[in-house]
C-alpha cells in the first residue's frame, strides 16, 4: 500500500517535469530556429509478486514453494532525458538581407564570450564596426573568423554561404554539422554547445537562404495538446496518492477500532 504512494508520486514528478519543456516549448514558438525539446521517460524497475501464507506441500522429496510467483508489479516511472527534435521549422520570407535561414542539416558558428556556439537562429544585424552579429551581439563567423563588412553596398549571401558586398567577395559563412546531433547541449539565448567533433556542413545537405529566417518547429496547437495530456496523466497520480491516503486512513483508524 505504501509503495502506491511511492508509484504515484513517481508519476507526479514525472508530468512536472514534461509540463516544464512543454511550457518551454510554447514559450518559443515565434522564436527564429528554437528547436522544441521532449520529455523521455523511462519505467522504473519491476517488482514480482509472490503469493504468501499458502501451505508447502511436500512429496517425493522435494517441496513446493509456499509463495507462488503470481506477476510482476510496476514500481511507476521516471525523466529519463530531454530529447530536442532537430526538424526543419517553417521558412518565412523577409526580405532582410541579414535574416538568415539554414533549409536542410547544419549550424552557424558564433563567437561569445564562453566560446565557440552554434545556433540556427539567422536573425542577423550589422554592429557599429561592420561586424555581422547575432541578436545578443555574438559575432557571427566566417571562414577567416568574424564576418566584416564595408560600411555601404548591396549585400548578398549565396545558397553557399558566400558573402559578397557590391560584388566583392567578404568571406564564406562557417555552416557546420555533426555527426550527432543529439549530443548538442543548448545553452540558452538560442545557442548550442557541443562536446563532439563537428563536420563541414555539406553544400548539398544545407542550403543558406538569404532574406528569410526559419521559424520554430514548436506548433502551439500539437504543444497544448500535450500540455493538456500532461495536466490529466498528473491528476490521474493525484487521484491515485488521494486514494491510498484514504485506505491508510480506514485501515489505521477504523480497521484498528475492530
Amino acid at each position: 500500500m505504501i509503495r502506491g504512494l511511492y508509484t504515484g508520486a513517481s508519476g507526479m514528478l514525472s508530468e512536472m517535469s514534461r509540463t516544464d519543456v512543454i511550457s518551454n516549448n510554447l514559450a518559443n514558438v515565434n522564436t527564429s530556429g528554437f528547436k522544441k525539446d521532449r520529455a523521455i521517460f523511462r519505467a522504473l524497475p519491476e517488482m514480482n509478486i509472490h503469493r504468501f501464507d499458502d501451505p508447502i506441500t511436500v512429496g517425493l522429496d522435494r517441496v513446493i514453494d509456499p509463495r507462488p510467483f503470481i506477476g510482476m508489479l510496476g514500481t511507476g516511472a521516471m525523466l529519463d532525458e530531454i530529447n530536442t527534435d532537430f526538424s526543419q521549422g517553417a521558412i518565412k520570407v523577409t526580405s532582410n538581407p541579414l535574416d538568415i535561414a539554414l533549409r536542410g542539416e547544419g549550424f552557424f558558428e558564433v563567437q561569445t564570450p564562453e566560446g565557440i556556439r552554434y545556433t540556427r537562429d539567422g536573425s542577423f544585424t550589422m554592429d557599429r564596426e561592420g561586424y555581422i552579429v547575432t541578436s545578443d551581439g555574438y559575432y557571427v563567423l566566417g571562414e577567416n573568423g568574424p564576418v566584416l563588412l564595408p560600411q555601404e553596398g548591396d549585400i548578398v549571401i549565396s545558397q553557399q554561404g558566400e558573402v559578397t558586398v557590391s560584388g566583392q567577395f567578404v568571406d564564406r559563412l562557417r555552416i557546420v554539422n555533426f555527426a550527432d546531433q543529439g549530443q548538442l547541449i543548448k545553452q540558452g539565448s538560442n545557442l548550442y554547445n557541443s562536446q563532439t567533433p563537428m563536420i563541414q556542413a555539406d553544400d548539398e545537405v544545407v542550403q543558406v537562404v538569404q532574406g528569410a529566417l526559419e521559424g520554430s518547429n514548436a506548433n502551439t496547437i500539437s504543444e497544448m495538446v500535450d500540455l493538456i495530456t500532461a495536466f490529466r496523466a498528473y491528476e490521474a497520480s493525484q487521484k491515485v496518492i488521494q486514494t491510498h491516503d484514504e485506505t491508510l486512513d480506514r485501515a489505521v483508524n477504523d480497521i484498528a477500532r475492530i
